[in-house]
């Protein structure tokens, strides 16, 4: 089987796995706008319950009446005006129908260069211009770790793009091929034991741990032929191996930038 092969076969596991979640249905968690479904009754031509009505009162209204040529114009919910208890999905409830009756401001217009600046990823910029590396170790390995790995504060680079290598710089360039030594977690598999492959997270708060990763966060490792390790939940430990840099990516969208080839597991 070719590398290529290897590695197309190694990430569909990943993907499969880095999905956990996606297909999740709300179960019951709502909205805070599908917990506004319940109408608060309004009489026509009374208030609402605890607010004091006066003569004053139906004079202004009949003063209002008298003006529109007679029509009955609908009165304001009480809620629009006076302090709204949140709790009480009701009363803001009206508020919402009561906004959606009244005329809006057109929004002004949005100049071609403003759109084009907002959906536009952040400049691209060589934030760590060197960066050196010892070996380390037994086997030896150069001591790397994932923030030497992080295109975010290497490059600035957010979103990574599909030809992101090409923006490397040299020290970065020149760890491809090389053999490295760089400590993270086994990202859940699916076996206990018997694992000749898997991914090699930044942290434990990773996706199904808590949160989603970018493709600089995780290492898919390839162990030596022949060899195995068991799953190793929950703590941090060391991979040796060769390190390859390779963008795989679908649509534009990168899958998968970093590879160790031939490494072995160090769990001291």
């Amino acid at each position: 089987m070719t590398v290529r092969a290897i590695r197309g076969c190694l990430f569909i596991g990943c993907l499969i796995a880095l999905g956990c979640d996606a297909g999740r249905a709300p179960g019951e968690f709502k909205t805070y706008d599908q917990l506004l479904t319940q109408e608060q009754p309004q009489a026509s031509g009374t208030k609402d319950a605890g607010v004091a009505t006066s003569d004053e009162d139906s004079a202004v209204a009949a003063e209002v009446t008298a003006e529109a040529g007679g029509e009955v114009i609908p009165e304001l919910p009480v809620s629009a005006i006076a302090p709204v208890n949140v709790v009480d999905g009701t009363q803001a409830s009206s508020i919402l129908q009561v906004s959606t009756t009244t005329a809006k401001t057109p929004a002004a217009p949005v100049s071609p260069a403003l759109a084009a600046a907002a959906s536009a990823g952040e400049t691209i910029e060589l934030l760590v211009p060197e960066r050196d590396f010892k070996l380390e170790g037994k086997p030896a390995g150069l001591r790397v770790s994932y923030d030497d790995l992080d295109l975010l504060k290497i490059l600035n680079m957010e979103p990574v793009p599909d030809d992101a290598p090409k923006h490397f710089p040299d020290w970065l360039q020149d760890l491809n091929g090389k053999p490295i030594r760089i400590r993270g977690f086994m990202y859940p598999t699916f076996e206990a034991t018997g694992i000749e492959q898997f991914v090699l997270a930044r942290d434990n708060q990773i996706c199904c741990f808590g949160r989603d990763p970018k493709v600089y966060d995780l290492i898919a490792v390839q162990l030596q032929p022949g060899a195995t390790t068991d799953y190793i939940p929950n703590r941090p430990f060391d991979v040796v191996g060769t390190f390859r840099i390779e963008m795989l990516a679908e649509g534009g969208k990168p899958l998968g930038l970093y590879w160790l080839e031939g490494a072995k597991v160090i769990e001291k």
